[in-house]
């Protein structure tokens, strides 16, 4: 059982239960058993001295504690141990304690107790509180109040308002009222001014009358604890309220509401009939009425009401009787006014709209519908502007006009520009202006005497808690009151009729009705309004409207980081008392936070709205939202601080921010040394690049000056290896060789050579202008200057070409007559000194390891012997230019590889001798 709680001067909790003491810091709790010799200790009341020592009342005495140990008081000034049932600390420091015996005082002079009982209060003493002025107010049990002001002890009811009463708890408040909380009779307001008391009991919504304590938050609400009936919120007067329970009312549906001349409230409920408020009575079938619902009331200038019903018409009350009224039963009846001639309008839904004529001796009814030019005759409402024209409002037609009893042509609809066709009630201000609610669409407002009939429209994208309107008034200060489904705005308005304020007014505000009833509503002459709610009847004091000027208590609840609460992070540390954070370094990948705040407001806790802001991240406040949740992502390295303030229902904010400070530091990478590092590197990266670009480019240069001398050599051997392959010689032996078989009568040799020499010759010419041909051509050429060099040569030798099966001779291609010069070698040089002996020239094209291996095998004498031939003056010496050129065509294509391009081998038999010579060319395969 928890009997007390006490904050100290620290904000941490004391609280005391039926064995012993707790102590919580907002994280966790320490508990304390006060020493006993005996049964186990209740605390039932703690104080706090100016020392910090802890005063407790217990079963068994007063005990005092100072942080570490507990004393029994009691038993070391000999007192008998017995129930303390109240204690308090008075300004002098004086400790006050009540037991079921009598009223005592411990005083402390220079450590040393002394106690002090007061015999004349003999009573049991059940609550001690020290007022402003210094008096000592005791409550007792059975015996009210009483009062000690330092010479004698005195009651403050002299009329015995408080007799028999038994006090558990005193409460002052900065108005200098004193609130009582009684045992069997609720609350009393004591006003210490005027001197008068006032009562709050279960008939005014308390709900129970066994009231144990009182406090008051910082809004200045009251909050009475009782026993049985859980904890009650006290807001004031501004509404009251009145539903079934309180007896005033036959029903909680609240149709309609009408004061009459004898100032009289009449209301009609939703248990049928109609209730007289003030005295109680109820009128329906048993006392001469009908269970019917009453839509409408109002009065005639000779005092009758005519009570509109929902399906049974009209009826007249008298004073004494109720009457129908001819010509409108069983009517729809939504709406009943007086116009300034004493007759009666009555809106109905189906029959359109009547004007009941009072002032000619017999009752007369106009009746004017669609045939007439109304708009629809399903009406909703009606309204008596300041001209005296009448003002209708449709269920989906809009809005018409009747003046001068004749339907006028002049109609208000969307096309007009209102927000819907579906209008449910209307109002007039003190401005002139004219205000219509919606069916789901809001309100709209026009002048009435202006002739344009501007039209603006309001709902709740403009601030309106909801856009569904049941009802409209303007109160005395010409602020506009709206009825919906969500409780009452109340609005403010510039001259412009632009919205300046909103204020919602619903359970939270203590308009416990919340859900109003269509043109349920009814204006006091004293300002006073009452409203028709689902829940009841409501009433609004004007005067009791107090802004709250005091602005939400707004703390920063709990951090998060990378989705933990600190208190799981390394950081835990850091949290303190009340779940407090100081000032946080964290590191670089830690920059995923949330904050969770709150604010503290009694008077409306729905209403609280939040503003924040990181300065180091966001360039302004947010908006004003109820959030109070807020999350950053990604946060770059920085100093941050986190501000947030939190305002009341009426907009009074925090004077200064709560404030959270943090840093985030840079990863190693973004730190001044590295970045130095870095832009040493980067910059040196930059002159390296710089000078290898420039390097690379002059050496493209040189390469693309290479290619160019590499091109021109080409050129230049190609041109010498057509020199060659066009050898004066060759073709002069050639066409001697034709001619000679012209000569001989041999024309068909004749020709047949001449065409092989001529298809030569073309292949020859056709080669010269590639750098490469196929190795098909090469062979083909090959073949036909074999076949004119056998012919030439007087047929001394034969000739074979073969090609490796595995090679496709139209796809390998190789410089154009690359074997020809060697060829011409091997026929001029190997063969020509072979007496008796018939040569063989043999080419061979291989692959290997993809490399094209080429070969020209003569059986010629060896280039050994023809070098001794030379040297005996046999032969001519001469320097083989073909064999220079090809050796230079060959190293160009071989570009960069290390093949051996040109390779020639004496042959030799197994005794030695020579047998010819064998010259092989290798290119590689692409």
């Amino acid at each position: 059982y928890v009997f007390c709680i006490r904050e100290d001067e620290k904000r941490n909790l004391w609280i005391g239960t039926n064995n012993g003491m707790s102590y919580y810091n907002g994280n966790s709790f320490k508990n304390f058993t006060v020493a006993s010799d005996s049964a186990q200790v209740w605390v039932q009341e703690i104080d706090i001295d100016k020392k910090g020592r802890k005063w407790l009342a217990t079963n068994l005495g007063v005990f005092l504690f100072d942080g570490k140990n507990s004393i029994n008081i009691s038993k070391k000034l000999k007192l008998k141990p017995e129930v303390v049932n109240a204690l308090h600390i008075d300004k002098k420091g004086n400790i006050w304690f009540g037991t079921g015996n009598g009223l005592y005082r411990i005083t402390d002079k220079n450590n040393t107790l002394d106690y002090v009982r007061y015999a004349g209060m003999k009573n049991s003493i059940t609550s001690i509180k020290e007022d402003k002025n210094g008096q000592i107010w005791i409550g007792t049990y059975g015996d009210g109040l009483y009062i000690y002001n330092w010479k004698r002890f005195y009651r403050i009811d002299p009329n015995l308002e408080l007799f028999t009463q038994t006090i558990l708890d005193i409460y002052f408040d900065n108005r200098d009222n004193a609130w009582l909380a009684t045992l069997t009779s609720g609350v009393c307001q004591y006003d210490m001014q005027s001197k008068s008391f006032s009562w709050l009991r279960e008939s005014e919504g308390l709900s129970n009358n066994h009231v144990r304590s009182i406090v008051q938050d910082n809004s200045g609400n009251y909050w009475f604890g009782t026993s049985g009936g859980g904890v009650c919120n006290y807001f004031g007067k501004q509404f009251t309220h009145y539903d079934k329970s309180s007896g005033q009312l036959a029903g909680n549906y609240i149709y309609s509401i009408y004061r009459d001349s004898r100032s009289n409230l009449w209301v009609g409920t939703s248990d049928k009939g109609v209730s007289l408020f003030d005295s109680s009575k109820s009128y329906n079938a048993q006392n001469g009425f009908a269970d019917v619902k009453v839509r409408a009331i109002c009065e005639d200038d000779k005092g009758n009401l005519y009570l509109g019903t929902d399906g049974q018409g009209v009826f007249l009350y008298d004073g004494v009787t109720f009457t129908e009224v001819v010509g409108l039963t069983r009517k729809y009846i939504r709406s009943i006014l007086k116009d300034k001639d004493g007759n009666l309008w009555i809106a109905t839904a189906g029959t359109g709209l009547y004007k009941v004529l009072l002032n000619e001796g017999n009752l007369k009814l106009l009746n004017f519908t669609t045939a007439d030019g109304l708009l629809h005759d399903r009406l909703t409402c009606l309204l008596y502007d300041k001209q005296g024209r009448i003002w209708y409002g449709t269920e989906n037609n809009g809005i018409g006009l009747v003046e001068n009893d004749k339907v006028q042509k002049l109609t208000i609809t969307i096309k007009d520009g209102l927000p819907a066709n579906s209008i449910r009630c209307l109002t007039e201000d003190q401005n002139g202006f004219l205000w219509a609610g919606t069916a789901g669409y809001g309100i709209a407002s026009l002048p009435l005497y202006q002739g344009d009939y501007k039209v603006k429209n309001y709902n709740h994208t403009n601030g309106l808690t909801s856009s569904n309107i049941y009802l409209l008034t303007a109160d005395n200060k010409n602020n506009l009151f709206v009825g919906t489904e969500t409780g009452l705005d109340h609005i403010t308005f510039d001259k412009e009729r632009k919205i300046t304020e909103v204020k919602h007014y619903s359970k939270g505000e203590g308009f416990t009705g919340i859900e109003t009833c269509q043109n349920s509503v009814f204006n006091d002459v004293d300002g006073t309004i009452w409203f028709g709610t689902i829940n009841g009847l409501s009433k609004y004091n004007p005067a009791n409207l107090v802004r709250n000027e005091n602005p939400p208590i707004t703390t920063i609840g709990n951090i998060q980081l990378q989705f933990k609460d600190i208190s799981e992070t390394e950081y835990r540390d850091r949290v303190g008392d009340w779940n407090t954070v100081s000032e946080l370094n964290l590191p670089y990948d830690q920059n995923h936070i949330k904050f969770n705040f709150q604010a503290i407001n009694f008077s409306n806790p729905d209403a609280v709205r939040y503003q924040w802001i990181l300065e180091g991240a966001d360039k302004d406040w947010s908006p004003p939202q109820k959030d109070h949740t807020t999350i950053y992502q990604n946060l770059s390295p920085g100093n941050y601080t986190f501000m947030v303030k939190a305002c009341n229902e009426d907009g009074v904010w925090n004077p200064e921010p709560v404030k959270f400070r943090f840093s985030i530091s840079a990863p190693w990478w973004l730190r001044w040394w590295f970045l130095i590092t870095m832009a040493l590197v980067i910059g040196g990266s930059f002159f390296f690049i710089f000078k290898w670009r420039e390097n690379r480019i002059r050496a493209k240069a040189q390469e693309e000056q290479n290619k160019i001398q590499l091109e021109k050599e080409v050129l230049e051997l190609e041109q010498k290896a057509l020199r060659l392959q066009m050898n004066p010689h060759f073709i002069f032996n050639a066409l001697n060789s034709i001619q000679s078989q012209i000569g001989t009568d041999n024309e068909q040799a004749a020709r047949y050579y001449l065409a092989k020499f001529s298809r030569l010759m073309r292949q020859i010419l056709d080669n010269s202008r590639n750098v490469t041909i196929t190795l098909e051509e090469e062979v083909n050429t090959l073949e036909n200057y074999l076949l004119i060099e056998k012919f030439c040569n007087g047929d001394r030798f034969d000739y074979k070409i073969s090609v490796d099966p595995n090679i496709e001779k139209d796809y390998v291609r190789i410089p154009p007559m690359l074997l020809q010069p060697f060829v011409e070698n091997a026929i001029k040089h190997g063969l020509k000194f072979e007496e008796g002996k018939r040569g063989m020239i043999d080419v061979a094209f291989e692959e290997k390891n993809n490399v094209l291996e080429c070969s020209v095998t003569d059986n010629g004498i060896g280039r050994k012997k023809a070098e001794e031939m030379i040297k005996a003056g046999k032969e001519t010496y001469h320097k083989s230019t073909a064999l220079i050129v090809t050796q230079e065509r060959l190293d160009i294509f071989k570009e960069k590889s290390e093949l051996k391009t040109l390779e020639i081998i004496d042959l030799h038999d197994t005794e030695g001798n020579a047998t010819g010579t064998k010259v092989i060319v290798r290119l590689p395969l692409t």
